[in-house]
């Protein structure tokens, strides 16, 4: 991101100058979801729909996700090196609470460049709402594979945590030892494949009516559960996102 060849300023104005202009922008269109951030990481304007959304603290300058000191450094790392180094634009998930629900949103860092200097002289960071919808399953249902009803209440199935968890992580593709093996990772306690097992067996087949996992799938696909995120799997984060490859 850089403006026009006719500007010649010092790195300090040009930012300034990029800054007063989302700042006159975002008073005549205000459902942009922008924040900007300096060379060193600390945020030089969010917009109001920013603030809103992610309701930063007044006393950080920053407004990292918290989550853990590992994915802080991470976070940290992409925007260095990646986007400020090498002057890449990079995409990712950001999630956190807005309108009373979970919510992701893609995000979208691009270097700010000034043409006079060719330095880089912060971060544009654009937020866009997102759906969570697996776009393979998307694709397999646009061929018409699956016959969907979302009028179902899916609260009469009364699952429970592991069983919304193990769910979720089927319709990933996971087998019952990758799942044991993510929900162990996860809860920090030893969850083995036979009580993975043991859960489509005793629980999931009883209750959506079914005797095996090709006709689990089918079901959950047609009552449109590819559509739901178990809110314990989804901590406020910042993702990368995967580039989806056409071969």
């Amino acid at each position: 991101m850089s403006g026009g060849d006719s500007i010649s300023l010092n790195d300090h104005d040009f930012l300034e100058l990029i800054i007063n202009s989302f700042k006159n922008f975002d008073q005549v269109i205000r459902g942009w979801c922008t924040l900007i951030r300096g060379t060193d990481l600390s945020v030089k304007y969010a917009s109001p729909l920013y603030i809103k959304v992610f309701h930063p603290e007044k006393n950080d300058n920053f407004e990292f996700v918290q989550t853990n000191p590992k994915h802080l450094q991470e976070q940290q790392n992409i925007d260095l090196n990646q986007v400020i180094k090498e002057r890449k634009k990079v995409r990712s998930f950001a999630i956190t609470e807005f309108d009373d629900k979970l919510q992701p949103f893609s995000l979208e860092k691009s270097p700010i460049i000034n043409p006079a200097t060719d330095n880089v002289v912060g971060i544009f960071c654009s937020y866009r709402t997102l759906s969570f919808i697996s776009m393979q399953l998307q694709i397999i249902r646009s061929l018409g594979v699956f016959d969907c009803d979302y009028s179902i209440d899916i609260s009469k199935y009364k699952l429970t945590t592991r069983e919304k968890e193990a769910i979720f992580l089927f319709l990933s593709g996971l087998s019952s030892k990758d799942i044991a093996f993510t929900l162990s990772k996860i809860t920090g306690r030893d969850i083995s494949k036979s009580t993975i097992d043991s859960l489509f067996r005793d629980q999931l087949f009883v209750k959506f009516e079914v005797y095996n996992r090709d006709a689990l799938f089918a079901k959950l696909i047609r009552l449109g559960f590819d559509r739901y995120v178990p809110t314990d799997l989804l901590p406020k984060v910042e993702m990368p996102v995967s580039e989806l490859i056409a071969y």
